[in-house]
């Protein structure tokens, strides 16, 4: 049966949540060994973060502040209608208002990254929304910029621009901002119903006004790992370690190829996806998130396990932001 666009959006948008929640309990654990002695052999669903850890206080199937600040945007997208730099903006100042600038600082006990401190700083100090990016080389701004697919598959031209804009927020990195995106363009590539095979003349044309012409090779990199996800002479086993090769680190560079390949290798299986992306260890948060968003966009909604789906506490708000953006793409 054809998955429609609508469906492949509504698909990305909600996997990306789903991986980040899945993410958020056993998150930044470097020793896989201890993860297991403390979540079992093999995470199958939600669980809740230890006390003594990263995101102390969350429940199982909580959201990130990743998480919260996609859903900031999600909500801005359905309340506009389209992307609104100065709605979501004006939300982000009320959000940053509940912070204090320190990794464990925010309300709910989710840990506050390195990319949102600098911009909390930033605002604190009265600097404009136009001078408040940092220098992280972290995966949030691709990470949120799927909410923007959802609203602007359609036309991937105008994706571009606003996921250049919105990225330059809070990262301004000219690497680490390509990057994000590619990344961003390649769930919009999946979500029109197209593969991430030859991918980079297509990802590099919608780009072209956005990104240095220097930094353009970073379009190839989605077709590269895609190949070798589907070589059968090139096979990471188990596949959860990945991770391990590419890098167990929060560093964008890291991320982005592992979640192609675990998307690409299990293109039709959404829970072994995602559950290989949160069994690598180290910053498997946001390569669930990153690994749901793409392989979200290949199943659609309807190819993510129920259970996902009804266990993320904040599935309401999600679902009904999510049907009034992509109620745009027609």
């Amino acid at each position: 049966m054809d998955i429609t666009m609508q469906e492949r959006a509504m698909g990305a948008v909600v996997g990306m949540f789903v991986g980040d929640a899945l993410g958020l309990g056993p998150h930044w654990f470097y020793d896989l060994e201890e993860m297991r002695g403390l979540y079992g052999d093999w995470i199958t669903d939600y669980a809740a973060p230890m006390p003594d850890r990263y995101h102390a206080g969350c429940k199982a199937g909580d959201i990130s502040q990743t998480g919260q600040v996609s859903l900031l945007l999600l909500r801005s997208l359905a309340s506009q209608g389209e992307y609104d730099r100065y709605d979501f903006t004006a939300r982000m100042d009320e959000f940053l208002d509940t912070l204090d600038g320190t990794p464990k600082g925010a309300q709910g006990g989710r840990y506050t990254d390195i990319a949102m401190r600098e911009v909390w700083k930033a605002r604190q100090a009265g600097r404009k929304w136009d001078e408040a990016g940092c220098m992280a080389d972290t995966a949030e701004a691709a990470i949120r910029g799927i909410m923007l697919v959802a609203c602007y598959a359609g036309n991937p031209r105008d994706l571009a621009e606003h996921a250049m804009n919105n990225i330059g927020l809070t990262h301004v990195e000219p690497f680490v901002a390509a990057q994000s995106m590619a990344f961003i363009l390649s769930v919009c590539k999946l979500v029109r119903g197209k593969s991430l095979a030859a991918s980079g003349k297509s990802l590099m044309g919608w780009a072209q006004k956005q990104v240095d012409r220097a930094l353009i090779d970073v379009f190839l990199q989605p077709d590269f790992v895609y190949r070798a996800a589907t070589n059968p002479e090139l096979t990471v086993e188990p596949p959860h370690l990945v991770g391990q090769l590419y890098g167990l680190a929060c560093q964008l560079g890291f991320l982005a190829p592992a979640a192609y390949y675990l998307a690409s290798r299990f293109s039709d299986d959404f829970e072994a996806a995602v559950l290989n992306a949160v069994n690598g260890g180290g910053n498997n948060m946001a390569r669930a998130a990153m690994t749901g968003a793409l392989s979200g966009a290949m199943v659609g909604l309807q190819g993510i396990p129920e259970r996902f789906v009804e266990g993320l506490r904040d599935r309401e708000a999600i679902l009904q932001a999510a049907e009034e953006v992509v109620g745009v793409l027609g």
